[in-house]
């Protein structure tokens, strides 16, 4: 049985992006769902008792800010990572600004997300 920590929700718009991180981090040991809208993310949230959410930052349905703290209610205990194609500075400023617990640039190989999210949890 996996441990929360091992479980995290992906909220990413573009299903052909969700699906590769999803396959990267089952790869890696994690326990994955993933959902494409914010709606189904708080429902999934809390269904799932994710460790981690991987966020999105650019949603069609509600902005970052908007997300984290749908987030953050919904899945409390949760590390909240911000997810963007963004340059990593202005990726870096906003999860600082949002309060998220880290950033990971999609420009990062679907390879070394989950290593990521690894040195994430550790803090």
């Amino acid at each position: 049985m996996t441990q929360p920590s091992d479980r995290v929700l992906v909220l990413d718009d573009d299903p052909m992006q969700l699906e590769l991180v999803e396959r990267g981090l089952v790869r890696d040991g994690f326990e994955v769902r993933g959902v494409t809208t914010v709606d189904d993310m708080v429902r999934e949230a809390l269904r799932f008792l994710p460790g981690v959410v991987l966020i999105d930052v650019n949603l069609p349905d509600a902005a970052g800010d908007r997300a984290l703290a749908l987030a953050r209610d919904a899945a409390p205990t949760a590390k909240l990572i911000l997810y963007s194609a963004w340059e990593e500075s202005k990726l870096r400023v906003l999860a600082l600004q949002l309060g998220a617990d880290g950033y990971i640039s999609k420009s990062e190989s679907v390879l070394a997300i989950g290593r990521r999210l690894q040195d994430l949890q550790k803090g």
